[in-house]
């Protein structure tokens, strides 16, 4: 009894610890998403422009039907300012290496089940964080896609 008791509370400090914790990722400005592809996660390409070029644009989506559903764009450009600079949001390739020293700032749908909707796109996915997907379906040599991307989720207001 003594030695399940010792487990129990083992396992429960481990959780505590390791929790992600929401005031944390409130202060962070640098947010990354995981997509693993699973039932509640959607990926679609996309085209923004007038004048087809290619569909290397995608939009994340996560969904809990009846609940909640969070959208993300990888654009060529992620607002006016950024093109009117020719800064294009960026995409690159990670390896485990960086998925360890990030562990902490990386969110999953597990996350987004543990939150109320509002309090995540107001208070974590605002305009001033830098957020990415990290596409856990696009691997190639033991790396993944990251993209750059912009929340189109809304924070209601109410008067």
């Amino acid at each position: 009894m003594k030695k399940f008791i010792c487990t129990i509370v083992t396992l429960f400090s481990l959780s505590i610890i390791y929790s992600q914790d929401f005031d944390y990722f409130k202060k962070k400005d640098t947010i990354y998403i995981e997509f693993k592809g699973n039932k509640n996660e959607k990926k679609y390409s996309i085209q923004t422009r007038i004048k087809p070029i290619n569909f290397d644009e995608k939009s994340y989506e996560f969904v809990v039907p009846n609940r909640w559903r969070f959208v993300f764009y990888h654009t060529k450009y992620k607002n006016w300012d950024k093109q009117e600079a020719g800064i294009v949001s960026e995409v690159r390739e990670v390896g485990k290496m960086f998925l360890k020293e990030h562990k902490r700032t990386i969110i999953g749908i597990s996350f987004f089940r543990k939150h109320e909707s509002e309090d995540i796109v107001c208070e974590i996915l605002t305009q001033f964080k830098v957020l990415y997907v990290i596409d856990f379906t696009e691997k190639k040599k033991g790396e993944f896609k990251m993209y750059e991307v912009s929340s189109i989720n809304v924070c209601p207001v109410s008067e």
